[in-house]
This record gives structure tokens, sequence and C-alpha cells, in this order.
């Protein structure tokens, strides 16, 4: 058993309640974006017939956002004030969240609890994301099928020697297959 019975109990403030439901619901967000980020970078830099097709083609993968999370809790409100060494009183509002164990302890009637429900909406991506491209897998393969690819997926490039026959193989990129580059700059890749 806990040292402190009460420590599942104990009373937060409202503000932190809230925050805490908001940073799970990022959380959430970003291991389904870390994902699709890890998902496309493993398209473009791994060596594999299949993913050289998907690459050859255009595929993206397919980003996921929660539309909208929405949180009801039943809590016992409480009002707290302290003093600081200023001498001002701060008042702040607590919170308990009800479960059949704070009820039980102290025979709370939910009747009496007060419901908070929040309704947490994304916002639009900030626009630097749809400026951000993906470096391709480039090396080994001619240089006129990576020209081609390049050019089909939109990242300008310039090729390390001006004398280069598209039947020269790629031997490398800068910067390496899987960066991500602003768009309108470009690569540079190496025979």
């Amino acid at each position: 058993m806990a040292d402190n019975p009460f420590s599942t109990v104990l009373a937060a403030p409202l503000g932190d309640m809230i925050a805490e439901m908001g940073i799970g619901v990022a959380q959430a967000q970003y291991a389904i974006d870390a994902k699709t980020i890890e998902n496309l970078k493993q398209i473009y830099s791994l060596d594999d017939e299949l993913l050289k097709e998907m690459r050859r083609i255009g595929y993206r993968p397919t980003w996921y956002v929660i539309p909208e999370a929405e949180a009801e809790i039943s809590m016992a409100l409480t009002i707290q004030q302290t003093t600081g060494s200023d001498r001002k009183v701060k008042t702040e509002i607590r919170g308990t969240s009800v479960d059949a164990s704070y009820q039980n302890q102290y025979d709370f009637k939910i009747e009496g609890a007060s419901t908070l429900k929040l309704t947490f909406r994304p916002v639009p991506a900030p626009l630097e994301i749809d400026n951000m491209q993906v470096v391709p897998l480039l090396s080994g393969i001619p240089l006129g099928e990576a020209k081609a690819l390049l050019e089909k997926i939109g990242i300008e490039y310039k090729v390390s020697r001006a004398n280069a026959k598209d039947s020269d193989i790629v031997a490398s990129t800068t910067p390496v297959a899987g960066s991500f580059i602003d768009a309108g700059k470009h690569i540079l890749v190496g025979v």
C-alpha cells in the first residue's frame, strides 16, 4: 500500500489539470506525426524495390490529425487561499477528479460534483511545413533517372560535374537522403 493514502486524491490546480489534458492530446498528435515522418523518411532513404517503385510514382504517406478532442471530467472543486512572503493573498481553484475511490473514501455524492467540459481543436499547421521536402535516396541509380524523380517531386538540383551523362551512376547527395530541405532550395547530386 502507498505511504500516503491521499496521494491519488490530492487536489491539483485547475489550470494544471487543463494543461495536462492538452499536453496529452498534443503528445498523441506528436506520436502520430512522428510516425508519418518516419515512414516518409523510410520511403525515401531505403534501397528496396517496393520503396523504389513508391518513390518513382511520387507516393507520400497519409497525414492523420486528431481533428478534435473532447474531455469531460467530474470533479470536486475547492478554493484555496495562500498568503505569500510579500503578504499578498493568492486565491486558487483546485480540482480533484471524482472516481470510485474518491467517492468511497469521502462518501462523496457524484450529484454534488462539478463538471468540466473541454474541447481541444487544432489550428492550421505553420506554413513552413508545406514548404518542406524530403531528399530522396538517389545513390546507385543512373543520373537520368535521378533527374526525372527530382523533377517529378519538385526538388531543384545541381550536378557535381557539368559534363556528367545521364547514364552515370549517382554516388551521393548533399544533403543526404532523408533530410528535410526548404522548397526552392537545391540539392547537390554527386556522380
